[in-house]
């Protein structure tokens, strides 16, 4: 069975020590830094990196592919500690651009083997736009990866990033709404005080805090009227849709009958036909089967989450109980039909 995963992340050195002598410069209390610097340490011992695996795209990640039953990965720069936007402006614009050349040429060393999504300097959307053009347009890659809230920890659904979704429907690309480092203000409210102190880190990110923050996302973007505007636009949500796919009927009982409500349809109808969604490496039954149960299998696409999470790929998926015409959708016709592969 082909297998294309759809959210296969790289970093680069040079990204890395950009944003560290960055962050090095910002003024900060060292204890606390001491305390999240040792929260992190202790807390993600399961998603620990080497950043060579991160920054390898070729020979080692292509026999890793081979290895493991992957024939494509779309790459995509997905190390959520080191958010480009996190930088000033003009820095976050030249290295977004320099990511996505980067990974461009990477596509055209291996075209049978990699394909991308673009990075983008979100916190300035006009200027994003305009990258998310060149990078598909110029670069040929195949849409944008964003990385949760711009630099000043707004939401997607405000006004100043319709330029990126624009853009987006023109071009007819996807967008994938991945998470993010949730703010000092949430992380300080609402992942404290937890024993022992690695919890802290954990739950404000991978074990549950982004994924929420990430799902909140997608559902404030349909709220906003987005797909009225724009009802081409595609978006893709990663680990069986952070949250949202379990709530959807609670979401239209709850928001439809809002006063000054302004959608044409209920929440699920804009999820269900513009929300692809991802495992994101979260090979779970369970929880595929209640995606598979709301979305059906036309809007679902497979993904690893490399090298985060690694490991055979298609054996999961080869072993559940569902068609092989099913399969064959996720593991490669949905998203060869939602990128116009074929």
């Amino acid at each position: 069975m082909k297998l294309i995963t759809a959210e296969e992340h790289i970093s680069t050195d040079y990204a890395h020590k950009a944003i560290n002598d960055y962050l090095k410069s910002v003024p900060s209390d060292p204890k606390a830094m001491q305390k999240f610097g040792q929260s992190f340490a202790e807390g993600l011992v399961a998603y620990a990196v080497d950043p060579a695996v991160m920054s390898d795209i070729d020979e080692k990640r292509l026999n890793y592919m081979d290895e493991n039953g992957i024939d494509m990965q779309i790459l995509s720069y997905g190390d959520a500690s080191t958010n480009p936007d996190m930088l000033p402006a003009d820095q976050a614009i030249a290295l977004s651009s320099k990511i996505n050349d980067t990974i461009a040429a990477a596509v055209k060393r291996h075209p049978d083997r990699y394909l991308g999504f673009a990075t983008l300097p979100v916190s300035e959307p006009e200027t994003a736009a305009k990258e998310l053009k060149r990078a598909v347009e110029e670069l040929g890659l195949k849409g944008a990866l964003i990385l949760g809230t711009d630099r000043n920890n707004q939401f997607l659904d405000a006004p100043k990033f319709m330029p990126i979704f624009e853009m987006a429907a023109k071009l007819d690309v996807p967008l994938y709404i991945h998470p993010s480092m949730p703010s000092k203000t949430i992380r300080d409210n609402y992942y404290s005080d937890m024993n022992p102190i690695g919890f802290n880190a954990i739950m404000s990110t991978p074990g549950w805090g982004w994924h929420m923050e990430a799902g909140l996302h997608v559902t404030r973007l349909i709220l906003s009227g987005l797909f009225d505007k724009l009802p081409n636009l595609k978006l893709i949500s990663g680990h069986w849709g952070e949250f949202v796919p379990y709530f959807l009927e609670r979401l239209d009982e709850a928001t439809t009958p809002v006063i000054g409500n302004p959608l044409k349809h209920p929440v699920s109808y804009y999820y269900k036909n513009n929300v692809y969604v991802t495992p994101s490496g979260m090979f779970t039954w369970p929880q595929m089967q209640l995606v598979l149960t709301e979305m059906g299998a036309d809007h679902v696409i497979w993904a690893q989450d490399y090298p985060y999470v690694t490991g055979n790929a298609s054996d999961f998926l080869s072993g559940t109980p569902i068609s092989d015409e099913d399969k064959e959708k996720i593991a490669h016709g949905n998203i060869e039909k939602l990128l116009k592969l074929k």
